[in-house]
């Protein structure tokens, strides 16, 4: 077998190998879409940025409070029974709203307290 034929025979072996696959990349996960809480409990810790409370079954659930969180009556001091609504973003719950128990249901203010006359 002469130059020309080993030359081919290794042009042939090259070609005639499968070439491996590049590794595909898994695309990344989705995020998970947001989702919603509700708790209605006593207020066992609260801070500046977070609120602790704990429901009559005994669960405590921590909220992360934003700028966005909305405030309705006196929220946040120890010992008093709020209504917490928010979202759940990667396992963080983040409150909504915080409501003292008082100012919701029908022991609230009526919907037109405190409108000009």
């Amino acid at each position: 077998m002469g130059a020309a034929g080993v030359a081919g025979w290794l042009w042939t072996s090259a070609v005639a190998q499968p070439q491996q696959a590049p590794a595909q990349q898994q695309p990344p996960a989705a995020a998970q879409a947001p989702q919603e809480i509700h708790r209605v409990g006593q207020v066992i810790a609260a801070s500046r940025d977070s609120l602790t409370t704990t429901t009559p079954d005994g669960q405590t659930t921590t909220f992360r409070i934003t700028a966005d969180t909305a405030r309705i009556g006196e929220p946040g001091t120890l010992k008093s029974h709020v209504v917490v609504l928010g979202v759940v973003h990667d396992g963080v719950a983040v409150a909504t709203a915080i409501a003292d128990q008082g100012a919701v249901g029908p022991d609230g203010p009526p919907m037109d307290y405190d409108l000009p006359t």
